[in-house]
């Protein structure tokens, strides 16, 4: 059940950061992207946010490095995958790697602190054997 919590707020974590990326995105029509964009940032976004978290879990101890994880993560993995097929100049790519953690980041820190019991393991070394 503590799964399926973690899958949901990985989801409204991308989701939220999603909808800032689409206002963005429609602030000047040279933003203009793709209709498969938006929904192809939630799907990897959340695939490759589970699969930081699933890496780095026994490493993360607070709320901010697990929202930074989240964040991190996919923004790296995409805006690597966006200079590899070629679709934007290097320093484009750097730029839109900050702006995506950003959008990422702010909604996952105020939801990964509410929530971070469902995250991090709070039992110590010696309360688990």
């Amino acid at each position: 059940m503590v799964w399926l919590k973690r899958i949901g707020l990985v989801l409204l974590i991308i989701s939220l950061g999603t909808i800032i990326d689409y206002f963005v995105h429609q602030i000047d029509p040279r933003f203009s992207v793709p209709s498969t964009y938006f929904p192809h940032k939630v799907f990897y976004g959340i695939l490759w946010a589970l699969v930081g978290y699933l890496v780095f879990r026994k490493k993360i101890k607070t709320h901010f490095w697990l929202a930074f994880t989240i964040a991190a993560v996919p923004s790296v993995l995409l805006q690597t995958m966006y200079f590899i097929q070629k679709h934007q100049l290097p320093w484009v790519v750097l730029l839109f790697l900050v702006l995506h953690f950003l959008m990422f980041f702010l909604p996952g820190f105020y939801i990964c602190r509410r929530f971070k019991n469902i995250f991090i393991d709070t039992l110590t070394f010696s309360q688990q054997v």
